[in-house]
């Protein structure tokens, strides 16, 4: 298994850390996570690290986002993004999960805004699939605090994810046709809000070199752990890494 089964690690861990984003930088890093599909083990993967902050554009990490409009404490940006989430029936354990269908990963198309106030930012996005593999629509609404000190800044963060009924039932439901081949049951999944809550890590250990490192959280929602393809109730994932600011 890799990284990209976890949508909600994916996403989420990498959301503290575009808080705390440079003008451009780039690294490498690894991270370890719980799949909540059965027949994955627990593991540990390699993922690039790669921020960029300019006047009209931006890159964080799996989005890059075009702003429309900015002020000092607003950010309106039009947003293209990674989804990540996909499961492969030929790279699973479980003999029943093997028969499924290919849920393939896509790209996002959306928009996102931040508001920035003393006591933290709260970020609020929205975004459909571009590829039409699920069809579906996820949302986010989030709040992260930069704590800064001399060389370290920490930003812990919470929030929670919105996945439609499409989008859910394409990652996590049971066709029939895939229930006979299976023996698993019949699955549909609707609409979904699930929290997280997470905490990003920055030290500087010289001019241009930073030590990265994240870990989140997230409680899963009935919708997701009642399916037969789910045999856990929340997953947590550790990220850490080097980057290099230019």
């Amino acid at each position: 298994m890799t990284f990209k089964k976890n949508l909600l690690i994916a996403v989420a861990l990498f959301t503290a850390t575009s808080a705390m984003a440079d003008d451009f930088s780039v690294g490498a890093g690894a991270v370890f996570n719980e799949s909540p599909y059965k027949g994955y083990n627990d593991n540990v993967s390699a993922v690039p690290l790669m921020s960029y902050e300019g006047e009209h554009f931006y890159v964080r990490q799996t989005t890059g986002g075009w702003i429309v409009w900015k002020d000092g404490k607003n950010e309106l940006s039009l947003t293209a993004s990674w989804m990540p989430l996909h499961f492969d029936p030929d790279d699973n354990d479980d003999g029943a999960m093997s028969q499924l269908d290919e849920r393939k990963a896509s790209a996002m198309l959306g928009g996102a805004y931040y508001r920035h106030e003393s006591w933290g930012s709260l970020k609020v996005a929205l975004a459909a699939d571009a590829m039409d593999e699920s069809g579906g629509v996820m949302g986010e609404l989030s709040y992260f605090r930069p704590i800064r000190m001399e060389r370290l800044t920490l930003t812990p963060s919470l929030g929670v994810f919105f996945h439609d009924e499409s989008f859910n039932d394409y990652y996590y439901g049971v066709s029939q046709q895939e229930s006979r081949r299976s023996g698993l049951q019949q699955y549909t999944a609707g609409e979904t809000v699930t929290p997280y809550v997470g905490v990003a890590a920055k030290y500087q250990l010289t001019q241009n070199l930073y030590l990265n490192a994240s870990a989140i959280y997230t409680v899963l929602p009935d919708e997701v752990k009642n399916s037969p393809m789910i045999d856990r109730d929340d997953s947590f994932a550790l990220m850490t890494g080097l980057s290099w600011t230019f």
